[in-house]
């Protein structure tokens, strides 16, 4: 296989990424390398198998303390003035002037969600051995770090810090703030009378991630780890999708209406590793035991309602149901052994997340234009009114409501909705890579967990121009279908949701074939491909629907023989 690959001309393999760019491993010069765009944050599965917002660095322009997005107050900032702990030239002096505390500073505020948060970054003395951090959103948490002396002073029960060696004098600084309810803005200023600062960093946890570095936070590809965590990444694409759902992470708050529970908030380690899922407990009352938020819904339009759940005490069931506009549809759900266990007029899913976390999914019908009341309720079985007992619970996190017929990837909120904008994967005036009447088009997917009926759902796009596309795509059927350009091709198979294949397409003057899964399933012997020199993987202009995870494309510049698809695509 090996041997086959070298004589690829263009290889995506997930593995390396940055702002605006997803990394090809050949050609290696860089000249494959595709362009990214995503104008907004998005959620992935990481490699140890939990969700995280990517970027995961909440601060925007990390190493260039000179733009706009960082505040200064009686200070300055130079530019790339000095070599950074990585070996380029792009670490900044920062110099501040000024009497009264408060008064010198750089900074950059964020508003954040109730969590736990830690600022990292590295600095190096210049005229000045101290470097001042302090919360300034509340008073009296500080930190002083003496870079000379690798000591911390300060004061502020809610927080920590650490000072660590790093390369050519520079210093790694931590520090860690335990966020309470009701705290939602972050302000971290940086006063010095004169030092250089590189690397800034502010992510969710106790501890420090691995740095990654920003400008904007826009467009950073998602390399999702799908099963669970480990192995090798995909790159995620999705379509664009909002999350209707508010305070998605705080189920105490007043959005959602209780009825006959309780909520004790920040009680268990969620999907993405923090301590912020909350507990819904029954009251011991003869009722309805479940919490509503109102949404606004619109008549004929499908929803997806969907929530992370796992058992709290006692063995009750979740049951997700639309009333209001909805009549009443529903899913009940076992989160003691991640299957469902009746649905009413929608459909489910439930996806095993690790650690006794399931992704519970239902979907239905809005029948009315309406404010609609979606519903997390506990059951007695299937009972919708029982007796509680006091103590029985479940413990829940990451509620979304969004329209589809299924669950896109997590995208969190506060007060209001929030949108991930789609993801689009693609690459103009690459013709020495793809160009030529003779090819092979090779992709190693996974389809969606709940393949939707939607139309043109694609791989790729080829450009010659405007007027002249070469494509592959599932139509509403889930077969794998081509265009005129492409031999027409078509697989009368429908591809199952959740399932791994590999695809190849191979093109030639009367010569067209798809393989699948080490099998020839379609040929056409008449027509003639374009010279291609432009490509989009996944979604078309971002107007069709991609519902794939992408674990490798390839293009070879010619037409393989058969026993080379055959073996290329056996999985």
């Amino acid at each position: 296989m090996s041997t086959l690959l070298e004589q690829a001309s263009l290889i995506m393999i997930p593995s390396g990424y940055k702002e605006d760019v997803v990394y090809s491993v050949i050609p290696e010069n860089g000249n494959g390398d595709l362009s990214f765009t995503r104008a907004s944050n998005g959620t992935r599965i990481n490699s140890a198998g939990l969700v995280e917002v990517t970027p995961w660095n909440l601060y925007t322009y990390s190493e260039q303390l000179n733009d706009a997005s960082w505040t200064k107050l009686n200070a300055s900032v130079t530019a790339n003035a000095t070599t950074a702990p990585n070996g380029t030239l792009t670490a900044d002096l920062l110099v501040c002037v000024g009497g009264a505390a408060g008064t010198n500073y750089v900074r950059q505020a964020k508003t954040i969600s109730d969590n736990t948060h830690t600022l990292s970054f590295y600095a190096k003395e210049n005229a000045s051995a101290i470097v001042k951090i302090a919360e300034a959103a509340i008073t009296g948490q500080q930190l002083d770090y003496n870079l000379s002396t690798n000591t911390i002073s300060g004061s502020g029960s809610q927080i920590s810090g650490t000072i660590t060696n790093d390369v050519n004098g520079w210093k790694k600084i931590t520090f860690t703030y335990i966020y309470t309810t009701g705290q939602t803005t972050c302000i971290f200023n940086i006063n010095s009378l004169s030092c250089f600062v590189w690397g800034v960093q502010l992510n969710t946890s106790s501890t420090a991630k691995p740095y990654f570095p920003t400008t904007d936070r826009l467009n950073v590809p998602r390399l999702t780890y799908q099963n669970g965590g480990g192995g090798c990444p995909s790159l995620l694409l999705e379509k664009q999708s909002t999350n209707l759902a508010l305070y998605s992470e705080q189920f105490d708050n007043a959005a959602f209406i209780k009825t006959a529970v309780s909520i004790t908030a920040n009680t268990s380690v969620s999907p993405d590793g923090n301590t912020n899922a909350d507990t819904i407990i029954e009251d011991s009352t003869t009722s309805q035991h479940r919490i509503i938020q109102l949404v606004s819904t619109t008549t004929g339009i499908v929803y997806t309602a969907s929530v992370f759940c796992k058992s709290g005490s006692g063995t009750r069931n979740l049951a997700i149901l639309f009333g209001c506009g909805f009549g009443e549809q529903e899913v009940i759900f076992n989160v003691n052994n991640g299957t469902i266990v009746s649905s009413t007029n929608a459909t489910g899913t439930i996806t095993n997340y690790g650690n006794g976390w399931y992704r519970c999914t239902a979907t239905a019908t809005s029948q009315a234009t309406t404010s609609t009341c979606v519903q997390y309720q506990l059951r007695d079985g299937s009972l919708q009114s029982y007796l509680g007992n006091g103590t029985s619970s479940l413990i829940i996190w990451g509620a979304q409501l969004e329209v589809g017929s299924y669950p896109t990837s997590y995208i969190p909120t506060t007060s209001a909705s929030a949108t991930r904008i789609a993801d689009a994967c693609s690459k103009t005036g690459i013709g020495s890579l793809i160009g030529g009447t003779s090819g092979t088009v090779f992709f190693d997917i996974k389809t969606n967990p709940t393949l939707s009926s939607a139309n043109y759902k694609q791989f790729c796009y080829y450009f010659d121009s405007a007027n002249a596309q070469s494509y592959m795509y599932l139509n509403s059927a889930n077969q794998i279908t081509t265009n005129a350009n492409w031999g027409s091709l078509f697989y009368n198979t429908a591809l199952q949701p959740n399932t791994r294949y590999k695809v190849a397409l191979v093109f030639a003057p009367n010569d067209f074939a798809l393989y699948i899964n080490g099998v020839s399933v379609a040929t056409a012997s008449s027509g003639t491909p374009n010279t291609n020199v432009d490509i989009q993987i996944g979604q078309f202009n971002g107007t069709e629907m991609c519902e794939f995870v992408f674990n490798q494309y390839t293009h070879f510049p010619s037409r393989l023989t058969n026993s080379e698809l055959a073996s290329l695509t056996t999985i």
